[in-house]
């Protein structure tokens, strides 16, 4: 898939975390893709987002946005979204997960 480069200024939001025990991987990237194409894009400032796992399980969700307030208010309807987002992140361990904002410059 080809992508426009982003250029600075702009932010970086950095999730990471495990799943739950016994979640399903393939389940999850596949409500993952969703999660992308249906939320996270229509969300505003929205740049990018990119996935990845390491070799412990932890997994990485790098979104790009154009401000640090679009990131940070990307979230801020969590209780309003959409079930795909709902079951995405039931399938998160919340105790490992970890949530930093990057201006970059």
């Amino acid at each position: 898939m080809s992508q426009t480069p982003i250029s600075a200024p702009y932010t970086l939001e950095l999730v990471t975390y495990h799943l739950n025990d016994g979640a399903d991987a393939d389940a999850f990237l596949m409500l993952n893709r969703e999660v992308g194409e249906t939320f996270t894009s229509a969300q505003p400032g929205f740049l990018q987002r990119e996935i990845g796992q390491n070799d412990e399980g932890a997994w990485l969700i790098a979104v790009f946005w154009k401000t640090a307030e679009n990131a940070k208010n990307s979230i801020a309807n969590i209780d309003s979204v959409p079930d795909v987002v709902k079951s995405y992140m039931s399938m998160i361990n919340r105790n490992t997960l970890k949530r930093e904002i990057f201006d970059i410059v």
